[in-house]
Order: C-alpha cells, then sequence, then structure tokens
C-alpha cells in the first residue's frame, strides 16, 4: 500500500500485538480447536456472513499473487489490492473495499505473515490460545461477538469478531489465523460498524480463498 494508507492502517491498528513473547513463555495448548474457543462466552454466535451484503455477488474475481511468499488470494472486482513498504506489522497485503478513501481508510481486508520460532511444529490450537491470551491482556474488556472454526483454503482457520473504539468511532473487527509451517497467516477484516456487513461476504470470500504453495 502506498505509505498514507500504511500510516492510516498503524494508527487504527495501533493495538496490534506481537505474539513473539507469548511464545517464549508457557503456552500450554488445548486438546482441541473447541477447547480453546472455550476462553469465550457460551453465549457469543458463531461467524455467519452468509446472509451479509455483498458486492461480489454479482461481479467477477481477481487474483492477487505474491511469489515471495508462494501464495495467491482472489478478491471481487472493484476492491484494490495494495503491496506496503516493509513494515513491522508483517503486512503483505492489503485489500481495499469499493469507494474507500485510500488516504482515510476506514473498510479494508490486511494479510501479515508472522514467522513462527523453528522447530517449535505449533500447531493452530496453540497459536490460536497465544494470540487470543495477548490481545485480551491488551484490551482486558475484549468481548467476542462470534468465534468459531473456518476454512482458509486448504488450510483450517479460526476466526473471531469483535468491536474496537478508535479515535471516538467504533470498528467491528474480524481476525482470523491459520498456521502453514512455521508461519502464520493473519487476516484482519475492518470496518465501522454500521458498515461491517456492507461487506463482510466479500471479506470472508477473501479469507477463504488464500493458497499457500
Amino acid at each position: 500500500m502506498k505509505s498514507n494508507l500504511i500510516l492510516g492502517l498503524l494508527a487504527i491498528m495501533a493495538f496490534a500485538l506481537s505474539l513473539s513473547g507469548c511464545y517464549a513463555q508457557s503456552c500450554p495448548a488445548p486438546e482441541t480447536l473447541e477447547s480453546a474457543a472455550e476462553i469465550n462466552d457460551s453465549q457469543n454466535e458463531s461467524l455467519d456472513t452468509s446472509g451479509a451484503l455483498s458486492l461480489s455477488d454479482m461481479t467477477e474475481m481477481q487474483l492477487y499473487e505474491n511469489a515471495e511468499y508462494g501464495l495467491s488470494i482472489s478478491y471481487p472486482t472493484g476492491w484494490t489490492a495494495e503491496e506496503p513498504d516493509p513494515n513491522e506489522l508483517g503486512i503483505v497485503v492489503g485489500f481495499l473495499a469499493p469507494g474507500d478513501n485510500i488516504d482515510n481508510p476506514q473498510n479494508y481486508v490486511t494479510l501479515q505473515i508472522e514467522e513462527l520460532p523453528a522447530g517449535m511444529n505449533l500447531t493452530l490450537a496453540q497459536y490460536v490460545q497465544a494470540a487470543l491470551s495477548s490481545l485480551k491482556a491488551a484490551l482486558p474488556d475484549l468481548y467476542l461477538e462470534a468465534e468459531s472454526d473456518i476454512s482458509m483454503g486448504e488450510q483450517t482457520g479460526h476466526a473471531i469478531v469483535y468491536n474496537l473504539e478508535s479515535d471516538g468511532a467504533e470498528y467491528r473487527v474480524l481476525k482470523a489465523w491459520t498456521v502453514h509451517g512455521d508461519e502464520a497467516y493473519i487476516f484482519t477484516y475492518n470496518a465501522p460498524v454500521d458498515r461491517y456487513d456492507e461487506f463482510a461476504k466479500d471479506a470472508s470470500t477473501i479469507i477463504s480463498s488464500l493458497v499457500v504453495a
């Protein structure tokens, strides 16, 4: 992405966490993804974007490919794919929703890639537990609106939805993780609460289309 877009993302995502410290500590893994989800309130809903409005219902798909990381992602026509300059968050690509202002992004999907400690062979369940623990430590009042396993290409993923207040505005965030080898893939869909449903299905399509070589 352009540098001003990265600045916008960094401002909105100022709470973004480095999980490396958690890996260095004792993070016992739950037996299953389902048991990892038990840290969530039992009344939380599972993710369901099937009824969300979608611009992709009547548009063709475009393909983003990244040879360096050996991955590809499909995204709806009308969305804009941009690669950022090197950054500390590990953001590889961002997808800006139709009509959004690149100088002040509000509705977007980003993909981060995190190198995992070599030889640890972290499972998705372990990674999710560490990620949720770190997120809850940074946001003590965090309430998960939804949580469930999802498909991310041929990978099993795990996703959560929560609200976040930034600079007096309220956003809804969908964060999805998967693990492939020694890398974690982290998608973040961010939108103002009142516009979240407008692009939720498109965001889900982008996230579920991940193909890793």
